[in-house]
């Protein structure tokens, strides 16, 4: 089972890669008003899912451990918040200059909060 969560963990950390580098492939338009890239939108999913996944399998692989409820709010409210401005301005030929700079600030916030607030804890 160990096997099966750092799997997902590995996903997990791949959907975030896909979502910054969406980002940073729209950077020559940031001054015009990038497009958000379908790369943003399957990394979100992707990101969704398999953070869903690992935090129904903690409590199966390491009964000691906890999740950090905090953590998982700020990570899950960044993701929403990546959802919304994505599915908002997706189909749009034209989006305001701060749409795709704001969803590359969402998953530093996200991928940062992971790194430096526990998801997991002792008991």
């Amino acid at each position: 089972m160990k096997l099966v969560l750092d799997i997902f963990l590995v996903l997990h950390l791949l959907a975030f890669g896909v979502i910054f580098g969406g980002v940073i492939a729209e950077t020559k338009n940031f001054k015009t008003g990038a497009k958000v890239n379908p790369g943003i939108l399957h990394g979100s999913w992707l990101a969704l899912l398999t953070g869903l996944v690992m935090a129904g399998l903690l409590p199966v692989v390491s009964p000691d451990e906890h999740l950090n409820g905090i953590a998982l709010s700020i990570k899950g409210l960044a993701i929403t918040g990546i959802f919304f401005i994505g599915y908002t301005y997706q189909k749009k030929d034209s989006t305001p200059k701060w749409v795709v700079p704001t969803i590359g600030a969402l998953s530093v916030l996200a991928v940062a909060t992971a790194v430096l607030g526990p998801i997991v804890t002792s008991a």
